[in-house]
């Protein structure tokens, strides 16, 4: 072969070579371009009617809204939230299933669980954080405390007689409730159901007597008289109830419970995607009316994209292993 054919063959190989290590970023530039170009299940992996549930419902439809593809959300409950969050973890990474991600099941449970079914953060790309619940002590007026004070003297004087509903067995409702216990020394029964809203029930009925539940939840019964609030779990008051003391500050000393809300995609889901995803929501949180609709909720808007959501979950995780790690808690 002579120079000059060697010199053209060269040029051809190596443009041959440029064109493949282009395609796949030219595929999903193209993807992201027409994405979403059909529906898109957005999984949420606890019960209709729960505070996840409700921050998914306004995220997908106005999703919908703007890009005229419908954003189906699919209530895959049980295990809590691990069906679902598996599920997810198993997809295609096409864009085309999301996953309604809550500190439940990306942060406790990857200490909680003895074989999670799943890895918390190698399996998800982080699209963007959205709100945060703090969670409140709250108790069915037939018990007479008025303070959380109040509450746990009652609880040490019938230890074991006071039930608690949670949206599952290790659910960050549920952990709520063990802290609870540990640091104030009182002994009450954790009653595990397959969402909040379904707890909310007996909650009402009297059959179980408190819950460690997001605001929006129970509110309503608040103001109806039905159930009473004695603390929220955030460590500075809620904005919409500044009358209301945190737990902490009424006695029980070092206690946090809050939760938050996000959505996740399959690893190798394309950087494009979740960049094109991560923004419409950044514009959906900022919308007026859906930070309306979160607060009467009892949700605060929070927006974190992809690269600080990232790191915001494995805060989580780092958090929430040290604390179960402290109590001994585990759930096979």
């Amino acid at each position: 072969m002579t120079i000059r054919k060697f010199s053209a063959y060269a040029r051809r190989t190596l443009a041959l070579i440029a064109l493949a290590a282009a395609t796949p970023a030219a595929h999903a530039q193209t993807g992201a371009a027409t994405y979403p170009d059909k529906s898109v299940r957005l999984v949420v992996p606890f019960a209709a009617g729960g505070a996840l549930d409700v921050v998914g419902r306004i995220v997908g439809q106005k999703m919908t809204d703007t890009w005229g593809k419908q954003i189906v959300v699919d209530n895959r409950l049980g295990a809590g939230g691990n069906i679902g969050a598996e599920f997810v973890a198993k997809a295609p990474p096409d864009g085309y299933t999301l996953l309604m991600s809550s500190v439940t099941t990306q942060a406790i449970n990857m200490s909680l669980l003895t074989k999670p079914p799943y890895d918390f953060v190698r399996d998800y790309a982080a699209v963007a954080l959205v709100a945060s619940a703090p969670l409140a002590l709250v108790i069915h007026t037939s018990l007479p405390a008025k303070s959380v004070k109040e509450f746990i003297a009652i609880a040490r004087a019938h230890p074991g007689e006071l039930n608690y509903f949670s949206s599952g067995t290790g659910t960050g409702t549920h952990l709520a409730g063990v802290i609870f216990d540990q640091l104030t020394g009182v002994k009450t029964t954790h009653v595990p159901y397959k969402g909040g809203a379904q707890g909310l029930g007996d909650l009402l009925s009297g059959q179980v007597q408190y819950a460690m539940s997001t605001i929006g939840l129970v509110e309503p019964h608040v103001q109806t008289g039905r159930l009473r609030f004695l603390g929220v779990g955030s460590i500075k008051r809620y904005t919409r109830l500044p009358n209301l003391p945190t737990i902490a500050e009424s006695g029980v000393k070092g206690y946090e419970a809050e939760q938050w809300y996000g959505v996740v995609a399959p690893t190798g889901t394309p950087p494009a995607i979740v960049n094109k995803l991560a923004a419409e929501i950044k514009v959906i949180v900022a919308n007026p009316e859906v930070r309306e609709r979160f607060y009467s909720q009892g949700i605060e808007p929070v927006y974190a994209g992809p690269e600080e959501f990232t790191g915001y979950i494995k805060s989580s995780v780092a958090k929430y292993a040290k604390v179960i790690k402290t109590l001994g808690l585990k759930v096979d």
